[in-house]
């Protein structure tokens, strides 16, 4: 069960990066492209369960090893007082232990819990759990899950009309598990364009995807590119897909992107 009790103004967010690999890479080196990028509102844990160096290469103050049960006590404190949770990892198959056990401490906190996979995920999506999966390549890992995170903070606080919020995801994801897509288009059409951009990666990462029965998505862009009449299209295009499912959308506004929009999607069955 989600708690509901979230005022969007201060939404807390907490990506945990795991490494899998023996050297720095995956989950540590995706924290470090963030820290960079310098995402508003978001607090950073970095944990590994093979060598200190690869800790000792993040940039992220809160840093574990994940080693025994103090280490889990340590990383469920260190977690608490999120509203999400972001799990990103990379190769996961390489080392799937610190991953599940990372997922296991997330899930404690009682918030949705996004995890980020990149690369090849199949022979480890038993053993983790988790809220909404969303599945990249490992080819530019780093940039496209820190897209993916900061979709999610702006759909949740950025002002709009319709207003998504960190509730409605919680609402949307209580007793189900959902797959999640992004895309970014400029220029003609950019909406559409950037919708069909993440239903191709939510389809992709979705054997029966006429099945799913809720719909959540939100289009960040420039005031004068947000319209009803525009979510309506979207929400027709999406029904083509997805004929049973319910459909919630919002909006949130950000003038600096000028003609670029930004779509982000959540299906859950």
């Amino acid at each position: 069960m989600f708690e509901n009790n979230i005022d969007n103004r201060f939404v807390k967010v907490k990506v945990l990066g795991v490494n899998t690999k023996e050297n720095f890479s995956g989950g540590l080196a995706a924290l470090n492209y963030m820290l960079e990028q310098n995402l508003q509102g978001v607090n950073y844990i970095a944990v590994d369960s093979r060598d200190v160096k690869n800790l000792e290469g993040c940039k992220a103050i809160n840093k574990i090893r994940l080693l025994g049960l103090a280490d889990e006590r340590n990383l469920v404190k260190n977690l608490r007082g999120a509203d999400l949770i972001f799990i990103v990892a990379d190769e996961v198959w390489e080392n799937v232990k610190p991953v599940s056990t990372a997922a296991h401490c997330a899930k404690k906190i009682g918030v949705p819990v996004i995890f980020i996979a990149g690369g090849n995920f199949e022979d480890a999506e038993d053993e983790i759990i988790f809220d909404v999966l969303i599945k990249l390549p490992s080819k530019n890992f780093d940039a496209d899950s820190c897209k993916v995170v900061k979709n999610f903070i702006e759909a949740v606080t950025l002002p709009g009309q319709p207003k998504l919020d960190a509730k409605a995801i919680a609402e949307l994801l209580k007793d189900s598990v959902a797959v999640g897509g992004y895309g970014e288009r400029d220029g003609k059409n950019a909406v559409v364009k950037a919708a069909k951009v993440a239903l191709e990666h939510v389809e992709s990462n979705e054997e029966n995807f006429k099945a799913v029965n809720k719909i959540l998505f939100n289009v960040t862009a420039s005031k004068g590119n947000l319209s009803l009449e525009e979510a309506q299209k979207l929400s027709k295009l999406l029904k083509k897909h997805a004929p049973k499912a319910e459909i919630i959308f919002g909006f949130s506004i950000d003038d600096w992107l000028v003609d670029k929009v930004k779509f982000l999607l959540v299906a859950a069955q």
